[in-house]
Order: C-alpha cells, then sequence, then structure tokens
C-alpha cells in the first residue's frame, strides 16, 4: 500500500515584510455574536413595563371578594367595576378599507347639488330639454305687476332666511322625489306658489304630478307663474289644461230623472243631493296666470282650450310665445292641384313672417280676447314678429298710417280692432310690447339722422348709457357695418310697433275709452 502523506503547511518565518503578525491563537476569542443571539439575549432580559403589568394581573386574579360586612371591618379596598363593552354598531353598507380623510369630507364638492342620486339609486334620467329660455330676473311676472312697477323702480329681492332656503330647495330639486310630494302640503301656499318662480329662475323642469303638488290643499289659487316651465320636463299646457279646472266627480249611479222607481212614492232626490261629492275648483278664482318663456312647441290650440277654463284672469303673460298659428308643422306643406295653384296647407306658410302676413295671427288673437274678457294686463316681451296683428299695422316702417291707408286702418281691418279693444278687452289699460334687445350704440348712434320722426333716438341713447346696455366694443371699428345693420333691423321692427300702438289707441279714443299704456322696453307713452 502506498504511504501515507501528511503536508505540513507551517508559516515559514523571514517571508514577505507585508505579512501581518501571528495572531495569537491561544488567547480568547473576539469575533461577534450573531444577530440571532443577539435577539435571544434582548428576550431574555427583564423588562420592568412587562413586569408590572403581569404583577398587576396577578393581583388581580388572586383578589378574593369580600362581603360588604366584612369589607369595611376589615379595612379592604372596594373592588373596581368592571368596565362598560362599547356598543358596536355594524354598518352592512360601510365601504371596505380605511375610511378617507377629513379633508376630503369636510367640504362637499360643487357637483354634489347637482347629483342625481338618493338613496345609493340614481334617478331616471331625464329627457334632453336643449337651451330652456329662462327669465332675465327673479320673479319678474311678480314685479311686473306689482304697482310700483310702473314708475320704473325694480328694487333688488332681500336676500332673507326665505329666499336663501327656497334657491336652495330650487337649486336641488332633482333630489325630491314623488314620495315627498304629500309632504308639500304643510308648507303654505304662499310659498309653494312663490316656489315655481323659484325654479324657473333656478330649478331643473318640473312635470305635471309635481305642479299638483305645489298646487294642493283647500285654497284658492290667485297667482300662477308658470315662466320657463311650458313646454319643458312633461309640463305642457294640453297636461296643465287636466289640471286646472279640478277633479271632476265620477259617476256611480245613474241620474235620478232618468231611473225607474220601484213606487210611485218613492223619492231619492234628496238622498242624491246629500250624497254628491263635493268638487272645489282651486283655479277658480286665478287671476294672475305667466305663462311666459315657454318652449318653441308651445300650441296656441291649447292656449285657446285653456282660456275657456279660466275666464277670470286679468293679468297674462304670454311673452317670447311662438307666432299664432293652428298648424305650425304645416307651415312647409302645400297641397297640389292639377286645375289651380299650389295652396299652402296651413293658415301660415313659411313665407308668411318675411311678407308681413298676420291673417291668422289677427284671427287667433282676436279667439283669444274673446276667451279673456277681463284682461286689463297683458305682457307680449319679445313678440315683436306678430304683436302687430293686434292692430293690423302691417304698413312697411317708415310710413304713417295716413300714407298706407286714407283714415289710418283698412275698412277691412276696422271690425278686428274694435272687437278686440273696444269691446272684448276695454278693460286693457297696460301692454308691454318691448323686443326683448336692444341695438348697438354705434349702430343706434350711426342711424339717428335717418330714422323716422316718430322715434326718440335721444331716449334710447340715454337709456342704453344709463342701464349699462353699451359694450365697450361698440366704440370700436370691427364689425362696425354689421351693427350698424343690426340697429336698422330692430328699428324697422320697432317702428311696426309704434305704429300697431298708435292704431289701437285711435280705434279706442274714436269711442271714448281710456287709451293703452304701451311699454316698449326703454320708454312707456300712450301714443
Amino acid at each position: 500500500m502506498p504511504k501515507k502523506r501528511l503536508q505540513n503547511y507551517k508559516q515559514l518565518q523571514g517571508q514577505s515584510s507585508n505579512t501581518a503578525p501571528a495572531t495569537n491563537h491561544g488567547g480568547p476569542s473576539t469575533s461577534s455574536a450573531s444577530v440571532n443571539e443577539r435577539l435571544s439575549s434582548l428576550r431574555n432580559q427583564p423588562n420592568e413595563e412587562s413586569d408590572r403589568k403581569k404583577r398587576q394581573l396577578a393581583e388581580f386574579v388572586n383578589q378574593r371578594s369580600v362581603p360588604p360586612e366584612l369589607r369595611s371591618i376589615l379595612g379592604v379596598p372596594e373592588s373596581e367595576p368592571p368596565k362598560p363593552k362599547v356598543l358596536r354598531f355594524r354598518d352592512r353598507m360601510r365601504t371596505p378599507g380605511p375610511p378617507p380623510p377629513k379633508s376630503w369630507t369636510r367640504f362637499l364638492p360643487r357637483w354634489h347639488q347637482n347629483a342625481n342620486m338618493r338613496h345609493g339609486k340614481r334617478k331616471k334620467a331625464e329627457a334632453a330639454v336643449g337651451h330652456r329660455a329662462r327669465p332675465d330676473q327673479l320673479m319678474r311676472f311678480s314685479r311686473m305687476t306689482a304697482p310700483q312697477s310702473f314708475d320704473g323702480n325694480h328694487e333688488p329681492i332681500p336676500i332673507s332666511l326665505e329666499h336663501l332656503i327656497l334657491k336652495r330647495l330650487a337649486e336641488q330639486w332633482d333630489a325630491v322625489d314623488e314620495v315627498d310630494y304629500p309632504e308639500l302640503v304643510h308648507i303654505p301656499l304662499r310659498l309653494r306658489l312663490k316656489l315655481l318662480s323659484y325654479l324657473s329662475f333656478f330649478g331643473a323642469p318640473i312635470d305635471i304630478v309635481a305642479f299638483e303638488a305645489l298646487t294642493q290643499g283647500d285654497n284658492a289659487v290667485e297667482f300662477l307663474d308658470l315662466a320657463a316651465l311650458i313646454g319643458y320636463g312633461g309640463l305642457s299646457v294640453k297636461k296643465l289644461l287636466k289640471a286646472v279646472p279640478g277633479e271632476q266627480p265620477q259617476q256611480h249611479a245613474v241620474d235620478a230623472s232618468h231611473a225607474v222607481l220601484d213606487s210611485w212614492d218613492m223619492n231619492d232626490s234628496f238622498e242624491n243631493a246629500v250624497n254628491a261629492p263635493i268638487t272645489f275648483n282651486r283655479f277658480a278664482n286665478l287671476t294672475h296666470l305667466c305663462l311666459s318663456h315657454p318652449a318653441p312647441t308651445a300650441s296656441w290650440r291649447d292656449l285657446l282650450a285653456l282660456a275657456k277654463h279660466i275666464p277670470q284672469v286679468t293679468h297674462l303673460s304670454l311673452a317670447y310665445w311662438p307666432r299664432p298659428t293652428l298648424t305650425p308643422n304645416l307651415a312647409t306643406t302645400t297641397v297640389s292641384s292639377p286645375n289651380r295653384s299650389d295652396v299652402t296647407a296651413g293658415g301660415s306658410n313659411y313665407y308668411s313672417a318675411i311678407d308681413n302676413d298676420l291673417t291668422e295671427p289677427s284671427m287667433l288673437l282676436r279667439q283669444l280676447s274673446g276667451k279673456f274678457l277681463r284682461i286689463q294686463w297683458l305682457d307680449l316681451e319679445g313678440c315683436a314678429e306678430w304683436m302687430p296683428a293686434l292692430g293690423k299695422a302691417d304698413v312697411r316702417a317708415g310710413e304713417t298710417p295716413a300714407e298706407n291707408d286714407g283714415d289710418g286702418w283698412s275698412t277691412t281691418n276696422a271690425p278686428t280692432i274694435e272687437t278686440i279693444f273696444n269691446s272684448n278687452w276695454k278693460n286693457l289699460s297696460y301692454l308691454n310690447c318691448a323686443q326683448g334687445v336692444f341695438p348697438p350704440l354705434a349702430g343706434v348712434t350711426r342711424l339717428g339722422q335717418h330714422w323716422n320722426r316718430h322715434l326718440p333716438v335721444h331716449d334710447l341713447k340715454e337709456y342704453i348709457k344709463n342701464n349699462g346696455l353699451a359694450d365697450a366694443e361698440d366704440l370700436a371699428d370691427t364689425y362696425y357695418e354689421h351693427r350698424v345693420l343690426k340697429a336698422e333691423l330692430w328699428s324697422n321692427a320697432e317702428m311696426r310697433l309704434f305704429l300697431a300702438g298708435r292704431n289701437i289707441n285711435r280705434v279706442r279714443r274714436s269711442k271714448g275709452l281710456k287709451p293703452v299704456m304701451m311699454d316698449y322696453g326703454w320708454i312707456q307713452r300712450a301714443p
């Protein structure tokens, strides 16, 4: 067998001077302790806090209860009562995870007031209504019908608690469900009707159910402001027609006059009279009605039908209503015949407004005057296109009635004017026929020298300046000709309104009636 060799790695002395000197193997080891050893040593070290808690717990457990009679004799302190358990309410709908920071919940976001959420469910989306015309000021109809409105002093509404509550309720009307409508009866009728005015200016459209909820009760409705609500959100004149006359009594039995009695001496007429249902029409005393700023689809046919149920109205607002016609969908429809030329299917064609054809509007306004026989105050702002139909002022702008007709108005048109203003509306004292817009100041200055002598241009310029209607760009040269053209179109329409007012008051003066005060928005006069 080969010999086993043992290698000796003895360090040789006298090697390189860079070699470190040999360590003393016989000395104690200076290697550092491991991490686990340090952790175990820390666990074994005594902890004063934990020892104190352990001693307290041991004393409490080993403490024996002593009867109350012996506790006072032995001087044993009374044991502390157990701490009450904390009541924990389990919220099933709690969002998992930690609670949100307070900075997130301290202030409500701006979109919160318009959120369409209630009880975790999203309400039914309403149909898009597009651009909704609104009054230019809050409670416009109430301000205009006030006695001080004739002086032109429209003071701002004071900011009171009632104003702030109604405004906030109108802005958040989407959060009110139909299940909340019966509770509205506890609110006074005056505030509910005032809320309708706030809804027209601040809030969203309402439907017929909300309208009935806001007008329910046993009190009579005398003032009704539905500005910017007709035609939007399911509230139309046709649906209003069904709600205004009130609920009709149901026919539970046959009429006594046609019923066959069992005996000749039986007479139940008294019982029928006693058991007859009592009906109450809360709109029987309605005198102030505002239907201004409706949707473009407002129907004159439905308005005439509504007028038959509320003939007691004395103050009526039809501002910004469309052109009077019974067939608005037939404006571009014609009927062809092989033996004659094409005939317009409706009462007005597509070019009736351009040709100043006021035949159908004059006829419908005459019918309307026959249904509202107590009218004293009429608002036709924004109706400059068809308002001259009241006076049949279909003359060209810049001409006086004497230049167009020998007596100021033709013989065929005289009965219409006399019927409306001398018979039906003989109590009319105020008529608002303002256009609703004003021309640029630069255009008024340019055309001031060439306007008709009947228009007080100086008063118009002063009104535009004093009311802040003159923009800074009016003084610039950009689009100057465009502003001049706008002023010319406005002046032509204003001249037709002036001539219509002159025709109306000429007819009334001929019968010895008081002239009507014509309000053109910037001036009031009885021409």
